[in-house]
């Protein structure tokens, strides 16, 4: 099969439209409907459905484009291995990760990496978890962390631990060294929390709706940064886990205020790469160092500081 053909049918099943994928492609519109033609000839099948509303794939055009894809990856990983030989190691990682890993956990990770390995390049994307385990199916990054409440098809699980969540305000604030506390506790103050696409908001409604408490958040976001300034201010309270906020409460910005119900807002973090894909070295390495660094003491807990979930 003709490789631009299948880099045409490919654009077209990602975008699900002729003229988005032939305006991605940077070609006419007719270049790509008649490239599918040739290819739908050649099969004698039909890959997609010409529907109102956009191309649907088919049967065959699924098990098309699951080739397509790991063709692509494959000629991919060749390149980038090659580069590897001739450029000393320069070697690429795409990241996808969410919210929560972007403040500071995964910035730490590459900083840690690149003492050990100074040629290597990182691309970062920061996603919600659906866009990471899409990203990662579709072979848009190499490597997905992120925290998942339900399983993923597509993806291999590189490695997974379950986290509980606790609750983060100001170093001042009325509830700290107060012991373990109960939710109702601390839906009595202010509560700053991610909006709907973020797995703890997922957890934390389901948790409140089993137990018919309302929860009514003063300030819902996108991003953790601006929650963890409004909490280090004394404006809120948040949930997070231990992991996407341990640099703040090393630092003393905030603090952890323990509550009972903690692990029934568990979520697995997950290091996630495409499933039947071949990864480079480079990129096996980093799992590898991730990995490594997870599993070290206190790298997911904040162990036995009086805030151990009960």
């Amino acid at each position: 099969m003709n490789q631009s053909a299948l880099r045409y049918f490919l654009e077209v099943a990602r975008t699900g439209s002729v003229n988005a994928a032939a305006e991605r492609l940077r070609v006419a519109a007719s270049a790509v409907s008649r490239q599918i033609t040739k290819l739908e000839d050649e099969l004698g099948a039909l890959l997609f459905e010409r529907r109102s509303r956009g191309m649907v794939l088919t049967q065959a055009g699924r098990l098309l484009a699951s080739y397509a894809q790991r063709t692509a990856l494959e000629s991919d990983q060749i390149v980038n291995e090659i580069r590897e030989l001739s450029n000393a190691g320069r070697g690429l990682i795409r990241l996808g990760i969410t919210e929560g890993l972007a403040v500071s956990f995964i910035p730490e990770m590459i900083h840690l990496f690149l003492r050990e390995r100074p040629h290597i390049l990182f691309n970062i994307r920061v996603l919600s978890p659906a866009g990471v385990v899409k990203a990662v199916q579709e072979g848009e990054v190499d490597v997905g962390v992120t925290f998942s409440v339900t399983p993923e098809g597509g993806v291999k699980i590189q490695w997974q631990r379950a986290m509980p969540s606790y609750a983060i305000a100001s170093t001042n604030h009325p509830l700290i060294g107060q012991g373990r506390v109960e939710i109702s506790d601390l839906l009595k103050y202010p509560i700053g929390i991610l909006d709907e696409a973020a797995t703890i908001r997922r957890v934390l409604d389901m948790y409140c709706a089993s137990k018919g408490i309302a929860l009514e958040p003063i300030a819902t976001s996108t991003n953790i940064a601006s929650l963890l300034t409004l909490c280090r201010l004394g404006s809120a309270v948040t949930f997070s886990a231990y992991i996407s906020v341990r640099m703040a409460l090393r630092d003393g910005h905030v603090a952890i205020v323990p509550f009972r119900e903690s692990r029934f807002l568990e979520r697995n973090l997950q290091i996630q790469t495409m499933l039947g894909r071949a990864l480079t070295q480079t990129v096996t390495d980093f799992i590898s160092f991730l990995v490594s660094e997870l599993e070290k003491p206190g790298a997911t807990s904040p162990g036995l500081l009086n805030s151990e979930p009960a």
